[in-house]
Formats: C-alpha cells, structure tokens, sequence
C-alpha cells in the first residue's frame, strides 16, 4: 500500500505530458486499477517554464499552467465513476478516505511548521516576556487561512504542536490512514498528564485500540484503559476540565439560537433532571406540549425570573450587577440590554419588514414590536437620506454614545478576520489613528477585541477601510484578508 492507500501500482511518467481524464474514461475495457483514484505526477516547475503547451495537453487541465506551489507534486483525478459498481465504490471511497487523513497529517505539519517560522523569523526579537505572543500571531494568520475562529485555529495548532512534538507515532498512525483526525484527539486527550517515561508505552497501547471502531467507541476504551492504569490523575484531570466550564450561544436559523453550558457533570445532570421533573408535572396537568419543548420553556422562564424566584440558594456577590425585585419580593436576573433596529413604519406597523436584532440577524416585525413593547428606552439614529450612512461626528476623539450603540450593531463582533468576540466586551478603535488625522466617523471606527487590537496597535496586522464598515487587513506575512460588517444596511 502506499501513501495515498493504492494497492495497485500507480501510472507515472515522470516528465511527460498529463494524462488527460477522458484517456481512461473513454476505455471500454477498463481494468479495475484504472477506475480508481488515480495520482498523476509531473514536473510541474518544468512545465511552468514553458508555460504549459506541450504538445497533448488538455486546454482543461487545471495543472498546465504550473499552478501548483512547492510542496505539491501531481494531480489527483476521480474518473470513470459512472462506470463504478458497488465493488469498486466502495474500494475508492476506502481510498478516499485514506486521502483525508493523509491530508491531515500534511495539515498538522504545515501548521506546526508556520508557528515554528513565526517563532525563529516574524517574532524573533519579541523576547521571553512575550513569547505566547508569536504563538497567537502564527494561529491568527492559520485562522485567516482557513477561515476558521482565533480560538479554533489556537486549538489547531496546539495540536499540531503536540503531533509533531512528543506524539510523533499518532501522527504517524494518522498519515498511514490507520484511524480519523477525531481519534487523534482521544489520544491527545487522554496522554494529558502522563509520566513522561511512560508515555511512549501508553500511547501505542491506545493506539492499538484505535483501528476499526468509531472514534466514540475508542473514547469509551481509551478512557477506561487512561483510568485504569493511571487512576491518580483523574482528580487533577477533573480539576482542568473544570477550568473550562463556560456558557456559549450560537445563532441557529428561524429566529432561534442554542444556548449551551459547559458544567460539572454533577450539575449538569442535576439541571437537566430538575427541567425533566418540571416537564412531566406541566404534562400530567394535562400541558399538550412535548417533554423538550417544556424542558426549553422551563429553562426559559428560570432564567428569565418569569417563575418568580430564583435558585435555591443563589445570592448576589461582589461585582454583580443591579437585581430587580417582583412584588412578591423574590430576586430575579438583572435588566439586560438588547438592540433591535427597526424603522418606524414598521414598528408602527405600517410594513412587515424585518428588524435586525443585535447579535443574530434578522427577526420579524412581529418579534420586534414584541420586544419593542417592553422596551425601557430609545436610542434615535440619524441617518444620510441618500446613501443610508450614518452621518460622521467631526474631530472629536471620544465617541458618541448613539455612534457607539450603532457601530455595535454595525459590527456584531471583532473585526479581525475569523474572530467572534462579542462587541459587548471589545474596544471602539480609530483605523486611522485619531493623533494621525484620523476623524471619529463610522467610515473610520471599528470594534476589535484586546489581543487584535494590540496586534494592529504593535504593527504586526494593519488595518484600513476603503469603504465605510469594510476592513481590509494586511497579515505579518503580507497576505490580505476582507471582512465585511455583521448588518448592512441598504440606501433609503
């Protein structure tokens, strides 16, 4: 078998022309080796030389021109697949697979590869002091890349960094195709904290368990085995996983989000039982709506202190915001700001056109008058009746509460490519800075979290914006990347 998972032998001519697809397909006695992923390789440096026109090369071939940078060495073609039975569907589907973990593999050394260039070339003079700092300037520049979040690409990379570093056998096992990137992880996961001698040992045991079975099924046997042999780490392992408890909200479609927490296992059971118990007294009072709708709304009301009291045993603490009072002198949440923008036609309803709540997108003149209604205040916006912009606010360095509140809504999240930092917990920043000439104007504000605010502040990413609410950023490493703002709003 080689690298890519082929049993047969792979058609190569070295220094020819491509094999066109059609050469294959249109055989009427295709062997079986030929209706398979095939690997073409050629010189592809040679052929850039003269620009691709050998004679025999197809007009269509993507590889004529010498597209490929260094690093690559041929083309990869699916063909005749119309020819293919179940048989041969599956054997290619086998290889295919085999292919993506190959990839991964490759994956996982170029990200490693990156931080390494990051650490010895772009960072090099940054000192010990800031040493995690060319580590997040590295996974910035793979998140723009893959157009994947900071935190993702951080994630990646410390991955990367551990296969490639201490865990060369799982890497190695990976680019073999013997199991996924998902078992990798297990592996990752449950070497975490073991005796550095015995750690070789214990990973080609896990290892062992890892071929043939989902990566589910080898979670459930390489913890039972990590537990087993190593049962003094699972009070410190319980203590990391802790530290990450957190509580995160995705935006789902129709007007619905997920809003998830990362707990105790204790808790989150106890949480889930106590909505359960709730659910099932709502249904045998004769409630029509199913277990997990009640399960939601339960959730819903709680949070919301629309049941009128809060959890048994909760209390303010320091540094916790104002708490409202129902009547009956029971403590619930505190008063949260939302934003809705909507126009006054519709809130008057006048039309049904959708309003734009902060943080998710569009909802329905209905939801928004809804919210509307209970609303405390008002925050008016002045718009230019020609291109819908919000109108600039001179040389002032401080800005204004209502530029804030709509730049807020304008951004939705840090600008920086890939991050989804909230702009409730991040900085209004001048692109051009306000000592350099900079005016305090929508065309030149824009929200960025601390790190990638201190990134553009050092000078390792520069910003600019060429059109009102659309930044273009250039990277350490000269690539340029756009983003555009969460809510754009149409000319009136």
């Amino acid at each position: 078998m080689d690298q890519l998972g082929n049993t047969e032998r792979i058609t190569e001519e070295s220094g020819s022309e491509h094999q066109s697809a059609e050469g294959h397909a249109g055989k009427a006695d295709a062997s079986d080796s030929e209706r398979t992923l095939a690997v073409f390789r050629a010189d592809i440096r040679a052929e850039a030389a003269d620009g691709g026109s050998r004679s025999g090369d197809s007009a269509a071939d993507p590889g004529a021109a010498g597209d490929f940078p260094d690093g690559f060495s041929g083309l990869l073609a699916l063909q005749n697949l119309e020819s293919f039975d179940e048989q041969a569907t599956c054997d290619v589907l086998a290889r295919v697979v085999h292919l993506v973990r190959w990839t991964q593999a490759q994956e996982a050394r170029l990200i490693h590869h990156l931080e390494e260039l990051f650490r010895s070339g772009l960072c090099k003079d940054l000192g010990r002091e800031e040493a995690g700092l060319a580590f997040s300037l590295a996974a910035s520049e793979c998140a723009a890349i893959l157009n994947v979040p900071q935190t993702t690409a951080q994630g990646m990379m410390f991955e990367a960094d551990r296969l490639c570093g201490t865990h060369t056998a799982t890497l190695a096992g990976l680019e073999a195709g013997r199991f996924s990137y998902g078992h990798a992880q297990v592996v990752l996961d449950q070497c975490e904290n073991i005796p550095a001698s015995e750690l070789p040992g214990f990973e080609s045991e896990l290892l062992g368990k890892a071929e043939g079975v989902t990566r589910s099924q080898f979670c459930a046997k390489a913890r039972r085995l990590r537990e087993r042999k190593y049962p003094q780490t699972i009070p410190e392992r319980h203590l990391t996983a802790f530290d990450k408890r957190r509580v995160v909200l995705d935006r789902d479609e129709d007007g619905t989000s997920w809003l998830s927490a990362h707990l105790r296992a204790a808790e989150a059971q106890q949480i889930y039982t106590a909505l359960s118990t709730a659910a099932r007294g709502e249904q045998a009072a004769g409630d029509s709506r199913t277990a997990d709708q009640l399960r939601a709304d339960v959730l819903a009301q709680l949070l919301m202190g629309g049941l009128g009291s809060a959890p048994s045993g909760a209390r303010s603490g320091a540094g916790s915001g104002p708490a409202e009072a129902d009547p009956d002198g029971s403590t619930v949440l505190p008063r949260a700001e939302i934003m809705v923008l909507i126009n006054a036609e519709t809130l008057f309803g006048a039309n049904e056109e959708p309003a734009e709540l902060h943080g998710y997108g569009p909802i329905s003149a209905e939801e928004a008058r809804r919210l509307a209604r209970n609303a405390v205040g008002w925050t008016g916006l002045a718009q230019d009746p020609k291109t819908g912009e919000i109108l600039a606010v001179g040389r002032r360095r401080k800005v204004p509460a209502g530029l804030a509140r709509w730049l807020r809504a304008r951004d939705g999240t840090c600008r920086f490519p890939g991050c989804r930092v909230s702009t409730a917990v991040t900085e209004i920043d001048h692109t051009i800075d306000w000592a350099a000439g900079g005016p305090t104007e929508h065309g030149n504000l824009e929200h960025l979290c601390r790190r990638h605010h201190r990134f553009k502040t050092r000078g390792f990413w520069k910003a600019s914006q060429p059109t009102p609410g659309v930044i273009q950023w250039t990277s350490p490493t000269g690539r340029v990347y756009r983003t555009e703002p969460f809510l754009g709003l149409a000319p009136l």
